[in-house]
């Protein structure tokens, strides 16, 4: 395992965990047991770690604002089964094998590349607790509606929103609703991980494309009786729209394309990247035009 000392510059702000009890009643209603390894990203002042070190907990815990590392340090002090590093997580290396959980009050605004790195990266946690925004956490479980996010993330991981935090729990007070969210690892994942690729591009290819509906999205994939076998055997509205489909439903389409439409694959491949090069495309056009509004307007 290599970390990345020393290296950082002052961080981000973030919303501390300042509840001890809180916090020790959460942890304690985890699935964390004595001996267990568990990461604490964005340590702060350490509540949350001295909580997993009560625990009987293994922490690793990971923060890379300068004086809160060494607030930290002091506080743990030839505390044996506690490792802190000065780093940026999203640099930190896994090992090969590495088994862990995570309990983490994360920085709200490195969210979205915290969790690609703890669920999509070589080495997933085998259970995760993330203090984040309720918007957020919404999206990934997919509440009230699927999202593109929830989809990729539920053939791996059941996510379910475990506590509600009252804003006073933290110092600053956040802006906005945080809760306790949790991913677990499922123990049979529900795409096979070789095909797990073609599953993202398949949910990119129903979802981002200019279907009208799923009938529309899927009839390039199969024929007409299997789309009305589908459609009987997953309760689908073949008029629905494909945003109004729910996981399940999407796992049952996909469920057919791995059992006799592998031929068909090839017409979903790079599905996903073609987006992500669209957005990139979206995102270059919005800075040049925001670059030429101020130049005209600049004295």
């Amino acid at each position: 395992m290599s970390h990345h000392s020393y290296n950082c510059t002052k961080s981000y702000s973030q919303n501390e965990t300042i509840n001890r009890k809180l916090i020790k009643s959460l942890v304690n209603q985890t699935s964390i047991t004595q001996g267990d390894l568990v990461y604490d990203i964005g340590a702060g002042s350490g509540n949350i770690t001295e909580a997993l070190l009560e625990k009987g907990a293994r922490v690793i815990s990971v923060e890379k604002d300068a004086k809160l590392y060494q607030k930290c340090r002091e506080r743990f002090l030839n505390r044996e089964a506690v490792a802190l590093h000065y780093a940026d997580f999203l640099l930190w290396d896994f090992s090969p094998g590495h088994e862990y959980k995570v309990f983490a009050n994360i920085p709200f605004i490195q969210t979205a590349d915290i969790i690609k790195k703890l669920l999509f990266g070589k080495a997933p946690p085998e259970d995760c607790y993330l203090i984040m925004q309720k918007e957020a956490a919404l999206k990934y479980a997919g509440i009230p509606k699927e999202t593109l996010a929830s989809l990729l993330v539920k053939p791996k991981f059941w996510v379910d929103i475990v506590h509600h935090f009252n804003r006073k729990d933290f110092y600053p007070p956040p802006a906005v609703d945080i809760v306790l969210a949790q991913f677990e690892k499922r123990k049979c994942q529900l795409v096979p991980e070789n095909y797990y690729g073609v599953y993202r591009d398949f949910i990119v290819f129903c979802r981002e494309g200019s279907h009208r509906t799923i009938e529309k999205a899927i009839k390039n994939i199969f024929s007409c009786s299997q789309i009305k076998q589908i459609a009987g055997l997953s309760s689908i509205d073949l008029h629905a729209r494909p945003m109004e489909l729910n996981f399940m439903q999407y796992s049952c389409i996909f469920q057919f394309i791995l059992g006799d439409n592998l031929k068909k694959i090839a017409f979903i491949q790079g599905a996903e990247n073609r987006l992500i090069q669209q957005r990139a495309q979206i995102r270059k056009i919005h800075r040049t035009n925001k670059k030429l509004i101020n130049h005209v307007h600049s004295p």
